[in-house]
């Protein structure tokens, strides 16, 4: 079934359905996606609000993977695109497909209940959980899990606590396979089954590359594949880059070692254990983690985060005392009465050794090519970690992912910078592939204003910039009467910003929800849809992802040009490798990275044909710098209202 027989003016969509609305940059997608799966290559495509383009990769990727036998997956950033797709898209597709397929949505193994752990901690409750609502939580997993058929977090009616979860969950460490006496039962077997028996796999970004992260040790969680559609493509580097770095932090070591035991709670896995040498090691430890932090804390003195240059920047006093409590483990390990003794005494030594592990390559700086640094973060409760990650994850997708399978299709509203693919193919790897530039079908000329303010203070005055702001956001959010999204670059201006508007739009009767303030970003939106009037300040997570048609939202304030941060180690590890190889940094990484992240922040506002209102721009940097004019032409063509 070819893409012009089912998308064409008169193809079967069109006699299916009365109301059907012929797109054309849809019916392109598709024939571009259909053709690299026949010729085998690789395809960029970037299409823009309303091209319907999760219809224009799924039906030529269904019917190859019928057609051909072979497995085809689909990847998403966000939980929203994966609950459309899953929902909505597909089920809509099986009833118009004039052929059976079957498709699975793929979740990581720790979202799946084990009913062997639920019923070993359940008999162990009372040594394991410190609080009634813990155990009180415990019991409802346990009377959930015999009505449940799916076995997954999400089937549960709500969230379960994470300290109780993680208990229960499933874990590669502690499967018994084929001598579970729950074999028969498993929710995660079950789920297995239905991944080998599907056409088309739905997963999340993450799992996409944790498995290929795992394929390099010839482990795997998902089947083979021959074809993968990344739709939210643009985010595929930062997730990349996090799958393939090591982090340790005092937060990871203490959660485990509270698990083993805590002796103020007198709780833990080792509570029912008669061996107080191995309880009091545990103890132990913890003092020594927390003064190896401590060291690590005193070194940041001040700073937040820091690149570490040199290995060995600080004395390892953790290592040997971490090894020294696997080997007890081991000892106790060798010992054990059951096989599920032995699975729960491994585990922990597994858990032991990662930390280990991840210590070793950062203290050491084995891994070439990376860049390692030491952070700090939250105010009530100081999580001080390690991290390093890969400078140029090009070589390694390109080697692990695009010169490994036929066709992989990359998707999304925002993946070209001045009308070309050049930036997003440099950072992934992506080198022999078509491309394939679409628009939108929307109005943006007669349904959307751009509003600059030709005369503000330059950003990096702070004060006179902030001052300038406030003015500005009172101004254009009492025109909207709210209806709005304000979006930063940074908490600390946002927090600011906020202390001087907040108290004036309340007084207009225009509530304002702040990131960060103790609502859950989906809670927010939630209210926002909600209380029509509302606005919304907030920072990174609300510039991409989010969708609010209609007219709750009618207004997009960007406060600054989306540039990253210069002095996280990773932007400045990548800047100085750019340099190192001849080029400029900020005109190949710092300003294609800022354009892709204000052409994300600027969708917020059409998601549909009827959607009208303005976005407004509060950095006249982009009138008057040379490179702004390469800002304001990736937007779609609308009015320019220079004030």
């Amino acid at each position: 079934m070819d893409s012009e027989e089912f998308f064409g003016k008169n193809g079967l969509l069109a006699q299916t359905f009365k109301n059907y609305e012929f797109r054309p940059q849809q019916g392109q997608m598709a024939k571009a996606v259909e053709g690299a799966i026949k010729r085998k290559i690789h395809l960029i495509a970037e299409a823009g609000t309303g091209v319907g383009k999760s219809f224009a990769y799924l039906v030529p990727v269904i019917d190859f993977a019928v057609s051909s036998q072979k497995k085809a997956v689909v990847s998403t950033n966000t939980i929203s695109l994966q609950e459309q797709l899953v929902k909505k898209d597909i089920p809509f597709l099986k009833s118009v497909i004039p052929f059976d397929f079957k498709s699975c949505l793929v979740k990581g193994r720790g979202n799946y209940l084990c009913l062997r752990r639920l019923n070993r901690v359940f008999s162990s409750k009372t040594d394991l959980f410190e609080s009634k609502d813990e155990v009180a939580g415990l019991q409802k997993i346990l009377s959930w899990s015999k009505v449940t058929t799916d076995g997954s977090r999400s089937d549960f009616d709500e969230e379960p606590s994470p300290k109780v979860w993680e208990r229960v969950c499933c874990e590669p460490d502690t499967c018994l396979g084929k001598k579970c006496p729950y074999r028969n039962e498993c929710f995660l077997m079950k789920a297995r089954h239905n991944m080998q028996e599907a056409d088309l796999l739905v997963v999340n970004h993450h799992l996409f590359f944790s498995d290929l992260a795992l394929r390099q040790s010839e482990y795997s969680l998902l089947p083979n594949y021959s074809c993968v559609v990344f739709d939210e493509a643009h985010t595929i580097e930062d997730v990349a880059t996090e799958h393939l770095g090591y982090e340790i932090s005092n937060a990871k070591v203490k959660y485990l070692l509270d698990s083993l035991y805590n002796p103020l709670k007198k709780k833990g896995f080792l509570a029912s254990i008669r061996d107080e040498g191995i309880k009091g090691f545990v103890s132990d430890v913890r003092k020594i983690s927390d003064r190896f932090f401590d060291e690590v804390s005193d070194w940041l003195d001040r700073d937040t985060i820091r690149r570490v240059g040199q290995p060995d920047f600080t004395d390892d006093c953790l290592s040997k005392p971490l090894k020294k409590l696997s080997g007890m483990l081991e000892e106790r390990f060798e010992r054990s009465r059951s096989k599920e003794e032995e699975v729960d005494f491994k585990y922990y030594m597994n858990r032991i050794e990662g930390l280990v592990q991840a210590l070793s390559i950062f203290l050491t700086q084995e891994m070439e090519d990376y860049v390692y640094w030491a952070e700090v973060s939250g105010r009530r409760s100081r999580r001080i970690s390690l991290d390093c990650a890969p400078i140029n994850i090009a070589p390694a997708l390109n080697g692990m992912l695009f010169s490994r399978i036929n066709t992989a299709v990359l998707t999304s509203a925002t993946l070209s910078t001045e009308k070309n693919f050049e930036y997003i193919k440099s950072r992934i790897g992506l080198k022999r592939c078509d491309e394939k530039l679409l628009g939108s079908p929307f109005d943006y000329a007669n349904n959307v204003k751009i509003h600059i303010p030709k005369k503000m203070p330059d950003p990096n005055d702070y004060d006179k910039y902030k001052t300038e702001v406030v003015k500005k956001l009172k101004d254009y959010l009492e025109r909207t009467e709210g209806k709005a999204f304000v979006l930063f670059t940074s908490y600390r201006f946002m927090d600011d910003v906020y202390e001087e508007t907040a108290p004036y739009l309340h007084d207009l009767g225009i509530p304002v929800l702040k990131q960060g303030a103790g609502l859950p970003r989906t809670k927010m939106l939630e209210t926002f849809k909600r209380d029509v009037g509302s606005v919304i300040f907030g920072v990174d997570s609300f510039w991409t992802g989010v969708d609010v048609p209609g007219e709750a939202l009618s207004n997009v304030i960007i406060t600054r040009l989306p540039f990253a941060v210069p002095d996280h180690p990773i932007s400045e590890a990548r800047m100085e490798k750019i340099k190192e190889e001849g080029k400029d940094p900020f005109q190949e990484y710092s300003l294609p990275q800022a354009i892709l992240k204000l052409k994300q922040g600027f969708g917020r506002l059409v998601r549909t044909k009827y959607d009208t209102g303005i976005v407004v721009i509060l950095d006249s940097r982009i009138l008057h710098k040379p490179y702004g004019r390469k800002f304001l032409s990736a937007l779609p063509e609308c009015e320019i209202i220079i004030e």
